[in-house]
């Protein structure tokens, strides 16, 4: 039987047989061709892109993972000395680590666990240290201080636990130290760090930021001379920041900052300054004093003080709680009274009265004008100290007795001529303005005069009446009271111009920048100046005479301080009780000496020291003769008034 062969079925029509490559359709066709282009486009941008890495950007990156290994540590100077006229060390340096971070370094979470365990460790609040890291964003790879000065506890602790303390290290520094204590606080000043209103103009002046720089005193006005360059240490570092391999790779040593020598002299300093607290603890109503002593012939100053004082090293060692308390003293240990403290100078504005009065024609010399113990003019009553009556007298006689209805008198004349000079006798001594003295801070004082008040008492609560210049202040002002305000340093300049026959010098602290070698790199002493007085020599003798007469003679109102200085060591000067109700007087002396050749004027106030001789008297001559080189004990304590 023969069998049919098997017949496949037909495939639908279009269908592929198996074994047969499929049919390329134009849609097929269209989706392989833009997958193709998006791969080659896409290997295109990663070619380019890897060649412009190890091409174009090789150099950028090469420093930058350079960088990342190598860091760069300033190395602070040392800071320029601060000396006394002689080489006395006021002001020197001590080894100090810092306790320093890089902002860049401590991120995130990271930065908030090393503050967390850090914080009890420096005993400061956590919010503190995030501030002082924060302050160092700008410049996040710069070195920000998290603590000054800390000490070997802290730093052992920090090195046990290197691990837990990442992107922190100490910096070896330097901090302020003080051979002689407190000694001229207020002439010194302190150093600081930086403040955030401060730190760009500081940046722009080449610092980072994060420096201690003067703030106050000599150590601000002279930081370009006693801050030095920095130098630069370049590590090799881990992640941690720590050093590794090479280690240094390369450095610039620090330049230190040149030494100021100042024109203070140390002993005549102690003992002004000893004075001044002897004599606050004998007066229970006394609530600080000041007190300048100067060379009248060059205007150095020779000794500076002011009470309350402060101690330089709380801020030198950042001791928060003794800075606490020195900033909440009602009575501003801060403020340095002698070139900022205004007062009324009470009688010792008489030899500025008596000098106007002789120039402008009010008094003839050899005059004798009544002082008795109460005078009426333009129908108010006006009375010397305890009514004390001396007869008609010649002005010499009455700087000695230093009689107020005298100087009345003269103040009656004075308002009574159009052109009264005796404001402008008052400019002339320096008074109303600020001496350019080379320390920050220095007040102007009032010399008051017409315009003056009527600026000064315009609108409310004050009427027409109220802003009239009336007898009465020009009365006032003749015996340094009234709206009248001098400062100690303006006195003592005021008083040097009488005692060196007619200049007007300016006072300067600073004497000489010197280099480390212990060479004079420039003299500093020749930035002062004269200004002429313009007083003759006959009326400056006259003002003398009367001075001499108010230290020495029979009825002077400081002889019972001074009459035991020796011949040729005589002390020329004038009491002065100034008025400052309610309370207790300000109690002024200012003097120079020797009398007949002056080496030396020192003007003091004691507040609330009550009568000029009580107080301020044997204070200067404590101080005056410590300069001349005499025993202080010779010194008496006041007994007669004003």
């Amino acid at each position: 039987m023969t069998t049919a062969p098997r017949l496949r079925p037909k495939s639908p029509q279009g269908a592929r047989e198996p074994g047969q490559p499929p049919t390329l359709t134009r849609g097929v066709a269209m989706r392989i061709a833009i997958l193709g282009g998006i791969a080659l486009v896409l290997l295109s941008v990663l070619f380019i892109r890897l060649w412009f890495l190890q091409v174009i950007g090789s150099e950028q990156y090469a420093e930058r993972a350079e960088g990342n290994r190598i860091r760069t540590v300033v190395v602070e100077p040392e800071r320029g000395l601060i000396t006394d006229r002689n080489g006395e060390v006021l002001v020197a340096n001590q080894p100090s680590r810092d306790l320093v971070a890089r902002p860049g370094e401590l991120v995130g979470a990271q930065r908030t666990d090393v503050i967390k365990r850090l914080a009890p460790v420096l005993g400061e609040r956590p919010a503190v240290l995030r501030e002082r890291l924060e302050d160092g964003e700008d410049t996040p790879f710069q070195s920000v201080v998290i603590a000054e000065d800390v000490n070997q506890d802290v730093e052992l602790y920090l090195a046990e636990r290197r691990q837990s303390f990442p992107g922190l290290s100490l910096k070896d520094t330097f901090t302020r130290a003080y051979p002689q204590g407190a000694t001229a606080a207020h002439i010194l000043g302190y150093t600081g760090a930086i403040t955030e209103e401060n730190v760009e103009a500081y940046r722009e002046g080449g610092y980072q930021g994060n420096e201690r720089v003067g703030v106050a005193g000599i150590e601000s006005q002279y930081e370009q001379f006693l801050r030095g360059s920095p130098g630069r240490v370049e590590v090799e570092v881990d992640a941690q920041g720590q050093p590794v391999g090479r280690g240094v790779v390369d450095s610039v040593p620090p330049r230190p900052g040149r030494n100021v020598e100042l024109s203070i002299d140390l002993r005549t300093q102690e003992a002004l300054e000893e004075a001044m607290r002897e004599q606050l603890a004998l007066s229970g109503l006394a609530e600080g004093a000041a007190g300048v002593a100067l060379d009248p012939r060059t205007g150095e100053i020779l000794a500076m003080a002011s009470a309350p004082t402060f101690s330089p090293k709380a801020f030198s060692e950042n001791d928060a709680k003794r800075l606490r308390q020195i900033q909440r003293n009602p009575l501003k240990p801060l403020v340095n009274r002698a070139i900022t403290g205004q007062y009324p100078v009470g009688s010792t504005f008489k030899a500025i009265t008596g000098t106007a009065a002789l120039e402008a024609g009010v008094l003839d010399r050899g005059e004798f004008i009544g002082s008795p113990g109460q005078l009426t003019l333009y129908k108010q009553d006006f009375r010397n100290f305890r009514f004390a009556a001396h007869g008609d007298i010649t002005l010499p006689t009455a700087l000695e007795v230093s009689s107020d209805t005298f100087f009345f008198t003269l103040g009656s004349r004075f308002f009574e001529r159009p052109d009264s000079k005796l404001q402008e006798w008052a400019y002339r001594f320096g008074f109303g303005e600020p001496t350019g003295i080379d320390i920050p801070g220095e007040a102007a004082g009032v010399v008051p005069t017409p315009d003056w008040k009527r600026e000064n008492f315009a609108g409310d609560p004050y009427g027409e009446i109220d802003r009239i210049w009336k007898p009465g202040d020009t009365i006032q002002l003749t015996v340094g009271q009234g709206y009248f305000e001098g400062t100690p340093l303006q006195l003592a300049t005021a008083y040097g111009a009488i005692a060196n026959g007619g200049r007007v010098v300016k006072p300067t602290i600073g004497r000489r920048i010197m280099g480390a070698s212990g060479r004079q790199e420039r003299s500093i002493i020749a930035g002062g100046s004269d200004e002429p007085l313009g007083a003759s020599a006959q009326t400056l003798e006259r003002i003398h005479e009367g001075l001499v007469l108010a230290a020495n003679g029979d009825l002077g109102t400081a002889t019972p301080v001074f009459f035991q200085m020796p011949d040729g060591k005589r002390v020329a000067g004038k009491t002065g009780t100034a008025e400052v109700p309610p309370g207790e007087d300000h109690s002024w002396f200012v003097g120079y000496a020797p009398a007949d050749d002056p080496e030396v004027v020192v003007a003091v106030v004691v507040e609330r020291g009550g009568t000029g001789a009580s107080a301020a008297a044997p204070v200067v001559c404590k101080t005056i003769s410590a300069n001349l080189g005499m025993p202080t004990n010779q010194c008496g304590s006041g007994a007669l008034p004003n």
